[in-house]
């Protein structure tokens, strides 16, 4: 196969459609890492609402809104598909919740804390969930993709990474129902707002070329 293959000249229009949304993803980053987040933290700090983790280290998680975009582009920018974003990050993000409550459950954490004997080691209690959860997921999306999608699986992976620190405190599952709650909100608020930008930016600069073109058709 030729070099040539792997590369293609883009048009003007598909440059400048993509400048701007970079331009609008690049904003959004820096305003949100550097001021809008950190003002929330304080602000639900000094309220008392905010939802701690582990560590008490008030800090928003960014993340789940940066994956909206993110699973948008992949899916090549099919308006069509945002559903499935939406809905099956929703149950991506409710999965890490159930698949730590119930190996919580198994290993008997809450009488491990009170001092009385648990019940399953974490790696005997976590791969029959893990089991059950992935398999709902992949093979639930030969009927439903709507819900089970790659969406819903990049979720949950990524809401899992931190998942080991917290089961090892005493109010593990509380904490961990906290972080969880902490990403939904960010999810569905911040996700929404960062795609639905992506989208106006894109009809905008798409209408402002069409118009463009033909005025320059004589049109």
């Amino acid at each position: 196969m030729k070099l040539e293959s792997y590369f293609k000249k883009p048009d003007k229009g598909t440059v400048l459609v993509t400048g701007a949304i970079f331009l609008w993803v690049f904003i959004v980053n820096v305003a949100s890492v550097s001021f809008i987040f950190p003002e929330i933290d304080k602000l639900l700090t000094a309220s008392g609402k905010f939802f701690p983790n582990m560590f008490n280290s008030f800090s928003t998680p960014t993340w789940p809104m940066f994956f909206v975009t993110i699973l948008y582009f992949i899916m090549g920018n099919d308006v069509k598909r945002i559903p499935e974003i939406f809905f099956g990050g929703l149950f991506g993000l409710l999965m890490c919740l159930a698949l730590f409550g119930v190996t919580w459950q198994l290993m008997g954490q809450s009488a491990v804390f009170r001092g009385e004997p648990g019940l399953l080691e974490f790696k005997y209690a976590y791969i029959p969930v893990i089991f059950v959860v992935l398999g709902i997921i992949i093979m639930g999306g030969t009927f439903c993709p709507l819900i089970f999608n790659n969406s819903a699986f990049a979720y949950l992976i990524a809401g899992t990474i931190s998942l080991g620190k917290f089961y090892y405190a005493p109010n593990g599952m509380e904490l961990f129902a906290r972080e969880i709650g902490n990403n939904l909100l960010v999810f569905l608020i911040g996700g929404g707002i960062f795609l639905a930008g992506c989208l106006i930016i894109q009809k905008l600069m798409i209408q402002w070329l069409t118009a463009q073109a033909m005025k320059a058709a004589g049109k």
